[in-house]
């Protein structure tokens, strides 16, 4: 078996197929699929509870103002509790082994989730379990490939943003873990992240608005080294 050449293969007919170009910010991306929807929001804590200090772009708070109906789960039960007690609907989980004895969502959403797992199968069993028959899951998540991290790698010699990352995909291992799970990617979304709110210098933000302006030059020739990527798949 040629590895190399139906790697090309696969690449060139099933996942390039579902892959587009957004200059749009991730959360813009994310938020197009959840108007009217009835929506759980997967580790929608993100980091800390304190709302005034990410109001701008914590999704989770976002897709409260357009949602049907918005359902969110998060390990981190003080921050939970804190949440709950600010009135949102939000409960303490394990994403990767839960049953919250409801079925039938119409979004099942995962912003930045996907590569703090470390069981992915069991993961994506349990979006399965919540999902209605014609539902769609919806995550966003870095990309391997792309030019933001072949450039800290050749800087620095490591990524420099992975502190509590545990696994890394690319447009094709994506494709690869959702098919082998049961799920059929439908799209593709590439794109430059804007969310310099992560970087708490004044410099860092400042260096990190010029490389992702570049990026936003450089990076419509050669798609794959878009900075991350988004996707949609229905259940199968």
């Amino acid at each position: 078996m040629d590895h190399f050449d139906t790697t090309r293969r696969l690449y060139k007919n099933i996942v390039k197929p579902l892959i587009r170009y957004s200059r749009r910010r991730r959360i813009d991306i994310l938020l197009d699929y959840v108007s009217g929807k009835s929506v759980l929001d997967l580790g929608c804590v993100e980091h800390e509870s304190k709302i005034e200090k990410k109001r701008d772009w914590w999704l989770h708070g976002l897709i409260k103002k357009r949602a049907r109906s918005l359902r969110g789960v998060d390990c981190d039960g003080e921050a939970v509790k804190d949440l709950q007690q600010q009135g949102y609907n939000i409960c303490v989980a394990d994403v990767e082994n839960m049953d919250l004895r409801e079925k039938g969502y119409d979004v099942i959403m995962a912003g930045e989730l996907f590569e703090h797992l470390t069981n992915h199968r069991s993961f994506l069993e349990c979006v399965k379990r919540h999902l209605a028959p014609n539902g769609v899951f919806v995550a966003s998540m870095p990309n391997a490939n792309s030019l933001n991290y072949f450039m800290q790698t050749l800087v620095f010699g490591h990524e420099v943003d992975a502190w509590d990352h545990a696994a890394f995909f690319t447009p094709v291992t994506i494709t690869v873990m959702l098919n082998k799970c049961g799920f059929t990617p439908t799209e593709i979304v590439l794109y430059q992240p804007d969310e310099i709110y992560h970087h708490a210098n004044r410099l860092h933000k400042l260096l990190a608005f010029i490389f992702n302006r570049l990026q936003q030059v450089v990076v419509p020739h050669q798609n794959l080294w878009a900075t991350a990527g988004s996707g949609s798949c229905p259940s199968v």
